[in-house]
């Protein structure tokens, strides 16, 4: 089958090991040019294959050194771009308790993915975009001690795809878990692993139940899908289990 908009796609975050895979499988899919943004402009995470991976997109991958959360350089981007689809999959992480939190810190948080959202919303106002994906996390409701700031931010973008399906936009939001081998929850997930610790239904989801995951969002009738989804295993006493 072929992706529901063949047509450009950008995927903000798009070095990472998500993004990177996501643009991987819509070229597999038939989509013919994907704009991978970053703030740096190149793969910064070692150890999960992904320059091996941009290479072989370079026919049908552009890379741009955008930063989501600057709202002039998202729009001197965007604004000459007629996009058909978009991936937000920039973000970043935090821990630490309520007690030691700062306005800088949680701003630091909310910069790339929550104002970020809302940045690609308003510079892509004027094109047709036909999907919008925000990734967001099981973290929104299902926050570990010490992620209150990163549980919010990525709540921002539940809200944000709520708001945009109830203005009859498309927009869908994904919380994703950690997803083995890519992605800012590789490193912890490998850890439970080494620890064997079960990784249950809620707790992780390997990198290709990550794509099939994907493929569903993006290849469903948007009209029909939920605004917000949850990513989890398929068998159901796995999720029950964590």
């Amino acid at each position: 089958s072929s992706a529901r908009t063949p047509g450009l796609q950008l995927i903000s975050g798009g070095l990472g090991g998500l993004g990177l895979r996501a643009a991987e499988m819509l070229v597999k899919s038939g989509v013919c040019r994907v704009l991978l943004a970053s703030r740096s402009g190149r793969v910064v995470r070692d150890g999960q294959g992904l320059e091996m991976q941009l290479q072989s997109m370079s026919v049908a991958a552009t890379i741009l050194a955008c930063d989501s959360a600057d709202a002039p350089d998202t729009n001197a981007v965007l604004c000459a771009t007629s996009l058909t689809g978009v991936l937000h999959a920039a973000g970043t992480g935090d821990k630490g308790l309520l007690i030691d939190l700062t306005a800088q810190r949680a701003q630091w948080m909310y910069a790339s993915k929550a104002m970020g959202a809302s940045h690609l919303q308003h510079a892509a106002a004027t094109t047709a975009v036909e999907t919008r994906v925000l990734f967001s996390s099981v973290g929104s409701g299902l926050g570990n001690v010490g992620q209150a700031s990163y549980a919010a931010g990525n709540a921002c973008l539940d809200a944000h795809a709520l708001s945009r399906r109830a203005s009859g936009a498309t927009a869908c939001c994904v919380q994703w878990p950690l997803v083995g081998g890519a992605g800012m929850g590789a490193a912890a997930f490998d850890a439970l692993r080494e620890r064997q610790v079960a990784i249950a239904g809620l707790a992780g989801i390997t990198l290709e139940e990550y794509v099939t995951c994907l493929k569903v969002g993006l290849m469903a009738d948007v009209g029909v899908a939920g605004s917000v989804q949850v990513a989890h295993r398929s068998h159901v006493q796995s999720v029950l289990q964590d």
